[in-house]
């Protein structure tokens, strides 16, 4: 009997260990993500399925059908997916499973949202009898409702179902797997919370493309006054980058094929041609062509950059799928820029130009925002959660990178006009000099041709009338000779006319000779004419003069109607002042002051209609050079002559 009773003991304890190590793997399996039932009644307005759901991802390249129907060991979904992606899981069948039970007591509705953003969504039902996964059909639908956007799940009464979900990602890397479950009258509530998870980012991308409107406006209207191209570079800049930075905010987790292009292309290509624009505004604003070589040689090297990130990343996304060499083509052109964008920070340190400085400190801010907007891109690190999802977005921080970006170029730019107005100042001052002195050369040249008219028509007169004229007095004097004293008024008189003309020769060649010109060169002559004018007389004639006279110019104008005026005056005294003396007073200061004195009578005492036309000549003469007469009673006659000497 007990012999017997052992083996019949150790069998059940076998059978027990087994039995207990079947349903302890059972549980395990069941604790397997996407294996976990998840139950209608748990499902309120919402319910995120995270933890339940399992996933796995292709990379293997297995034939649809198998990879369907043979699901391997399925991974968590990671809390960094619903952040974003990795960029490998683009262009890959990923696969969603999660299980769910009705538990409630009619037929239920729910609607599976997977994440943001898929180019499809097909939704497979896991069949217990067959072990096979069999396509769920889908419901027609617009908007959210739409079968690329959600997946409609129905079940009756406690009826349990294990789904699979096969997501083709759209070519970006903000695609994020979020699991959810929603009944149908809270799936708009839920896109829309959705949407204001990033209000503030919205708030302030918009504020933003306010600001770059502004600067679009200020540049087509420095366009339009100036017709300075650098401004259409810079509003073209405003303008793609604008429009880059409103779709981001207005289509932000919008279900749309409009905001699918957007995301996965049109994007790039909208801050690539921007950034292209702004390298041919920086080249042209700085002038690098003449003012600084390398930097633009830099530049031109950025712009070919630019461009063929542009063609390459095309082709890539329209006729090919592989996103990684998209991806990467993106990434190289971005750090190109941020590459550039250091050298352009170093070059104005070493160059210390005022305009570069501050344009550096500007890319100072634009390279700390996009590097950090990049590090966001392509990583799913974020900074405490605490802080909100206004530091952990990417778009952000490039945002703020151009904002103060713009604020230091405006400052650059105020800098520029004014080196501007001063160039321009300085040039039309040199444009003014240089008419100014073509003017005073051209002037010259007159003068000097009058000058030299003058001597010439002085030596032809003194050459050919001259001794044509003192011909004609000495045959005249050797006439009256040969008479022997029989006398002949004839004769007489055009003895004494060709003296006089002689006289009037002289005094016009003298003031035709630039030679003369001068005050010194007057004095001497007057001195010498008052001499032999009174020579033959009674009258005693004095000249008094500074002692040292300044080389002082006086043109032959004024020469001459001074000396006629002080002919004038001499030959009034000579006729009709009774004089004795006559004193010739020269005063240099601003003006030329000339006073011819007399002892005579006065001029009150004598009939002044005598020699009243030469006063009145006189006084012409004077005026016609800017001069001043005045005559006076003062013991005789005084006449004052002023002319100024500037």
């Amino acid at each position: 009997m007990t012999i017997q009773t052992k083996p019949t003991i150790l069998k059940i304890c076998l059978l027990f260990m087994w039995m207990l190590y079947s349903s302890s793997a059972a549980l395990l399996a069941q604790q397997k993500p996407g294996w976990d039932t998840i139950k209608t009644s748990e499902v309120r307005f919402f319910k995120s399925i995270q933890v339940e759901t399992g996933l796995y991802v292709d990379n293997q390249g297995n034939p649809e059908k198998e990879a369907v129907n043979s699901l391997p060991d399925l991974q968590p979904v990671g809390s960094n997916f619903t952040k974003r992606i990795p960029s490998s899981f683009v262009g890959k069948p990923v696969y969603l499973q999660f299980t769910l039970k009705n538990d409630l007591d009619t037929v239920t509705n729910v609607y599976f949202l997977p994440g943001m953003y898929f180019e499809d969504i097909d939704l497979f039902r896991y069949n217990s009898k067959t072990r096979q996964l069999e396509p769920e059909p889908e419901y027609p639908g617009e908007g959210i409702f739409d079968p690329n956007v959600v997946s409609k799940l129905i079940l009756q009464p406690g009826e349990t179902a294990t789904y699979v979900t096969k997501l083709a990602f759209i070519k970006t890397t903000i695609n994020t797997i979020t699991p959810t479950l929603s009944f149908e009258h809270f799936l708009p509530s839920l896109l829309t919370e959705l949407q204001n998870e990033r209000k503030i980012n919205t708030v302030i991308s918009f504020l933003v493309c306010g600001i770059m409107l502004m600067m679009i406006f200020y540049s087509l209207a420095e366009f339009y006054i100036n017709r300075n191209r650098v401004f259409l570079y810079y509003s073209a800049y405003a303008i793609l980058l604008g429009v880059m930075f409103f779709f981001k905010a207005y289509l932000f987790k919008t279900p749309t094929v409009s905001n699918y292009f957007f995301e996965s292309y049109f994007d790039f290509i909208l801050q690539a041609g921007g950034t292209l624009f702004y390298f041919m505004f920086l080249r042209k604003f700085t002038q690098s062509a003449t003012e600084f070589p390398l930097l633009n040689k830099v530049l031109l090297i950025q712009q070919v950059i630019t461009i063929s990130g542009m063609l390459l990343f095309t082709i890539l996304h329209f006729f090919t799928d592989l996103f990684h060499i998209q991806n990467l083509v993106e990434n190289i052109v971005k750090y190109a820029w941020s590459a550039c964008t250091v050298f352009f920070i170093i070059f104005a340190v070493v160059t210390r130009h005022h305009l570069l400085t501050y344009l550096a400190i500007g890319h100072s801010f634009l390279f700390a925002g996009g590097l950090l907007s990049l590090f966001l891109i392509n990583s799913t690190y974020r900074f405490n959660p605490y802080l909100g999802s206004l530091v952990n977005d990417s778009l952000f921080w490039y945002e703020m990178g151009i904002l103060f970006e713009l604020m230091f170029f405006l400052i650059a730019l105020s800098y520029k006009n004014r080196l501007d107005i001063s160039a321009r100042a300085r040039e039309k001052e040199r444009l003014l000099l240089e008419y100014e002195k073509s003017a005073i050369e051209r002037k010259m040249a007159v003068l000097a041709a009058k000058q030299e008219e003058r001597n010439r028509i002085s030596a032809d007169m003194h050459d050919e009338l001259g001794s044509g004229v003192t011909a004609i007095r000495l045959m005249s004097e050797l006439a009256k000779t040969k008479l022997k004293g029989h006398s002949v008024p004839e004769l007489e008189r055009i003895s004494n006319s060709a003296n006089d003309l002689i006289s009037k020769m002289n005094t016009i060649i003298w003031t035709m000779k630039s030679s003369n010109d001068t005050v010194d060169n007057m004095i001497a002559y007057v001195r010498s004419y008052a001499a032999e004018f009174f020579d033959t007389t009674e009258i005693r004639c004095y000249v008094e003069y500074p002692e040292q006279l300044p080389a002082i110019e006086m043109s032959g104008e004024k020469r001459r109607n001074v000396f006629l005026c002080i002919k004038e005056s001499l030959n009034n005294a000579l006729k009709h002042s009774n004089a004795t003396e006559v004193r010739i007073l020269f005063k240099i200061g601003p003006h030329l002051v000339i006073q011819i004195i007399d002892n005579g009578v006065g001029v009150q005492s004598i009939n002044i209609s005598e020699f009243s036309n030469g006063l009145t000549n006189m006084r012409k003469r004077m005026e016609s050079i800017d001069g001043h007469f005045a005559i006076r009673n003062e013991n005789g006659t005084t006449v004052t002559l002023s002319i100024p000497l500037q």
